[in-house]
């Protein structure tokens, strides 16, 4: 995956090309010691800002109904 200052591309079915940024997802969980963040998943954030869960597999997500995106290589969480 080219990342260019943690900038990637994500490419959908019908050549539409999109800039986005992999974030991690972080909840808290309670421990012994108080409370601390955990990071769950990842999600993808797209140059308008719009933060969207990544798909199951890993790779794909939806910015809309019927619009999905792939991530250009292999990535994995």
């Amino acid at each position: 995956m080219n990342f260019m200052n943690g900038w990637t591309t994500a490419k959908a079915v019908n050549g539409d090309i999109i800039r986005v940024n992999i974030v991690p997802l972080k909840k808290v969980q309670s421990n012994l010691h108080g409370q601390t963040l955990v990071e769950v998943t990842k999600q993808v954030e797209l140059e308008s800002g719009t933060v969207l869960a990544l798909n199951l597999d890993g790779k794909s997500f939806y910015t809309e109904f019927n619009k999905l995106y792939k991530l250009q290589s292999n990535f994995s969480i």
